[in-house]
């Protein structure tokens, strides 16, 4: 409290420290600090460019060394080869360059945790939550590429007679479920995020749509195509043989056809690799930890706004900004539209709390008051976390 009986609130990106830390080495701390930011997902527009341009010519220059040197007499072909058998050093198979597949899988991990990473920092901005399932389900997708890498396709012993394929194969089904499942999120996102949907509570808008959707729909009509042919084979085989036993086994039957697993594994995974090299550039290089890092603070006295008492501080300085627009946004509803990017606001509010005053700072902004107060009347009845602030947004959105 200064003179005037004025108190000052700070609110800034991170909390001021209580207890000083041991002198570190400068160049040491912000070296762990960018490895650690760049794996993390936060790029700048050269690093993404850079990254994603160097790391798929290696990825592919690697797989296009396995395809080489796969074996001349049966040679490679999406229609009867699975992927894993450019991995495979059976005498059939790939005995000459089998390790340039390990090796891809590797360096794909690499390059894909970081563009991950990216599109995770930019989908949490349309739902937190959702984005996290989606972004866990891609990383262990991920992760289980690295073991297909340590696990090639192989009838080689690891130990007694358990061999390499008999872990290669659940990696790989884990691989396919995991995206399986994260794709359908990252597309939930992106029509989560539409901007002419029937509410507008929580949308952020940070997609290029036109680019977004394309690339989403590559991948879920991929996935589709390969679970509806998997499933339908499942049901015409039994039928096929029957009339001709000769015929051969359920993957034998199928190879060189439409119905071979191997063509459509084959297009997914190409797709897979389309979409992670694609995505990113279709969402905005700006986040919101770009914004201003400097601290934001305000000056307040104890505030009544027509009868409604606001005693926490967020709530005043919230208030105070509204009323000042003394901060470094271009205004009071602007700041409110990112509330909840600072760490010291989530620790204070529910998400439902934080989405809506969020929303209401959008709307103020787009001057769609008639919108604006609609939702806030809405909310209102269905929570008592923000009743105090209720008549303070309705009087900001008029």
């Amino acid at each position: 409290m200064d003179q005037a009986g004025r108190t000052e609130i700070i609110v800034s990106h991170s909390l001021e420290q209580t207890k000083k830390e041991p002198a570190k080495d400068k160049s040491q701390i912000k070296c762990q600090n960018k490895f650690c930011r760049y794996i993390s997902g936060f790029l700048t527009p050269n690093q993404l460019i850079a990254h994603s341009i160097i790391g798929y010519i290696c990825i592919w220059s690697i797989f296009g060394a396995s395809y080489g040197t796969f074996n001349q007499v049966n040679h490679y072909s999406i229609m009867s080869s699975t992927f894993s058998y450019l991995g495979s050093n059976d005498k059939d198979c790939n005995p000459n360059g089998w390790y340039w597949f390990s090796i891809g899988m590797f360096v794909s991990f690499f390059v894909e945790i970081p563009l991950i990473m990216y599109i995770y920092q930019r989908l949490k901005l349309v739902n937190y939550r959702l984005a996290t399932v989606s972004n866990g389900f891609w990383l262990v997708g991920v992760c289980a590429q690295f073991f297909i890498g340590v696990f090639p396709s192989s009838k080689d012993k690891i130990f007694g007679n358990t061999e390499f394929r008999q872990f290669h194969n659940p990696i790989a089904v884990i691989c396919f479920v995991c995206v399986l499942v994260g794709a359908p999120c990252s597309a939930a996102l992106v029509a989560y995020d539409k901007p002419k949907s029937c509410t507008n509570y929580g949308k952020r808008n940070i997609l290029n749509h036109r680019l977004t959707d394309i690339c989403i729909s590559l991948v879920m009509i991929s996935i589709c195509l390969v679970v509806i042919f998997c499933v339908l084979w499942q049901i015409v085989y039994p039928i096929q043989y029957k009339k001709d036993p000769s015929i051969g086994s359920n993957w034998s039957a199928g190879m060189n056809t439409i119905w071979s697993f191997a063509l459509w594994e084959n297009v997914c995974i190409i797709t897979l690799y389309v979409y992670i090299l694609w995505f990113p550039f279709t969402l905005e290089f700006r986040t919101d930890e770009k914004r201003p890092k400097q601290r934001i603070s305000c000056s307040f006295s104890p505030v009544n706004y027509n009868g409604i008492e606001l005693k926490t501080d967020l709530s005043v300085m919230w208030f105070k900004i509204i009323k000042d627009k003394r901060v470094q946004f271009r205004s009071g509803a602007d700041f409110l539209e990112h509330l909840a990017d600072y760490e010291e606001v989530q620790g204070l509010l529910s998400n439902d709390a934080v989405e809506v005053i969020k929303s209401a700072g959008k709307m103020i902004n787009e001057r769609e008051s008639e919108n604006t107060q609609k939702m806030i009347k809405e909310f209102g009845k269905r929570s008592n976390e923000l009743w105090k602030w209720k008549r303070v947004m309705l009087k900001c959105a008029k």
